[in-house]
């Protein structure tokens, strides 16, 4: 069964088999931020560049870049490219851990593939089956720990009041150091990426099997609308078309997308259908991370998809990250309340628990090892809760064990990282009350059980 230790077993010895690094999302899988013209493959290395010259000669290159056919061949030639890190800090660790290039192995979208790509050469172009596509920045969040690349309301916010001042960094997320950078939002109406991609669609769709629309807010974009319109006058029967947003727009988009989407999934122009959203804690703790998030509307708005969509999957990414861990276990509880009344035979209600890679100043590794306790109980909890049908799952307390250990694997140990430490801690305190000054928030209020955390970076900024 998927994500069983037995599947992900066999999915790393066929991995290995071809190369010790080999990982099949640098093939199959694709991130393609249009609205900045950046592209990785998977979540975890981080973006490059899609050179302009490139798309003008082929309009795959949106995937197919020659950085990105680099770190292939450094995979089949059993090397480990310094961007994917992070796998091979988890694959390092002492007690055996799954990593997201195990995990991926074993998708359903990667597996028959295998031998075609590790035969073929290197240098070949290769179309996704798996495609996330970010057309624009368009948003109404601004989530703690997102950016304004990727909101059009964090772009706003430090338009109007500048970037954040914390000790790391004169000026966090301020629109200078964005274009320094090169990840301000491209402005132009006209944008090369999009156009590459609507050339590129035509031969693109006929083989890819999950194609994930994300954002900014997708519902807000034009282009979401015309994928949508798009099958419903050209059918993909093959294809398992995702949605991520914020679930947060106005009730007449919402109906609007849900119509658009019952007409694929009932006349079967889709395979199937899955809405992705997030959610990294439970009520008034959620809403102060999402900020822009209205709760109570937003599970109005999630059990409205459910029922209108009985047979359309639901998957919530928990980014796990400082804010997350004090109201974790009521996040669990509400996720096994929709199990128990929506969940069914035609389809699943999936917890992803991704770990927060950055800023540094709201991951985990800030926290005292006091948390790791808690951390700890919200393991149990869940292996408590453990059962078949509407259960969590061994896969889910898997990963929430992975970043426990991930945590206590990245203790600092040397006057080097504690110094790292302290100014990733004295940085929380000094965002969180720009934060609060900025957005009307109240830490403490939202976050009691911080307090003693809280104090303690406040002295030391």
């Amino acid at each position: 069964m998927y994500n069983d230790p037995s599947s992900i077993e066999e999915a790393i010895e066929k991995l290995n088999a071809v190369s010790p690094s080999f990982c099949m999302a640098k093939w199959m899988h694709a991130t393609i931020h249009l609205h900045m013209g950046r592209t990785h493959s998977c979540y975890l290395p981080p973006t490059h560049k899609i050179p302009e010259k490139e798309i003008l000669k082929n309009p795959s290159a949106l995937h197919n870049t020659k950085y990105k056919k680099e770190q292939r061949r450094q995979m089949i030639e059993g090397k480990r490219p310094a961007e994917c890190r992070i796998c091979w800090e988890i694959e390092d660790l002492p007690e055996k851990r799954y990593s997201d290039r195990h995990y991926r192995g074993q998708d359903s979208w990667i597996k028959p593939f295998l031998e075609e790509v590790s035969q073929a050469p290197w240098d070949q172009d290769r179309d996704p089956t798996y495609l996330e596509v970010s057309f624009s920045s368009a948003c109404n969040f601004k989530c703690s720990y997102c950016n304004p690349t990727f909101s059009s309301a964090w772009l706003k916010e430090v338009n109007e009041f500048g970037g954040y001042k914390l000790s790391s960094a004169f000026s966090y997320q301020s629109p200078f150091s964005l274009k320094t950078q090169g990840l301000m939002p491209l402005e132009d109406e006209k944008n090369p990426y999009v156009e590459a991609f609507w050339k590129w669609w035509p031969s693109l769709k006929q083989k890819l099997m999950f194609f994930r629309m994300t954002g900014g807010e997708p519902l807000l974009i034009q282009d979401t609308f015309k994928i949508l319109e798009t099958i419903e006058a050209e059918p993909l029967p093959h294809l398992e078309l995702s949605v991520n947003s914020n679930m947060g727009v106005p009730t007449t988009t919402i109906e609007k997308f849900l119509t658009q989407v019952k007409s694929l999934v009932d006349q079967k122009k889709i395979k199937h259908f899955m809405l992705h959203t997030s959610l990294d804690s439970y009520g008034a703790q959620a809403e102060y991370i999402r900020n822009g998030l209205d709760f109570k509307a937003f599970e109005k708005n999630i059990e409205r998809y459910l029922e209108v969509l009985p047979t359309s999957s639901l998957s919530f990414t928990c980014t796990y990250n400082a804010l997350s861990v004090v109201g974790f276990p009521k996040f669990i509880d509400w996720i096994l309340s929709l199990r128990k009344r929506y969940a069914n035979k035609d389809r699943n209600i999936f917890i992803d628990i991704p770990h927060l890679q950055g800023p540094d100043h709201q991951s985990c590794l800030i926290l005292p090892e006091s948390y790791e306790v808690q951390i700890e109980s919200a393991i149990s909890y869940m292996e408590s809760r453990q059962e078949h049908h509407y259960g969590i799952k061994t896969a889910e307390i898997l990963k929430l064990k992975r970043i426990l250990e991930w945590i206590r694997s990245n203790r600092p140990t040397t006057s080097k990282a504690l110094k790292e430490q302290r100014r990733h801690r004295k940085d929380f305190y000094l965002f969180f009350t720009e934060h609060d000054r900025r957005r009307g928030t109240d830490f403490l209020k939202t976050f009691p059980e911080m307090k003693e955390f809280y104090e303690l970076c406040e002295k030391l900024s």
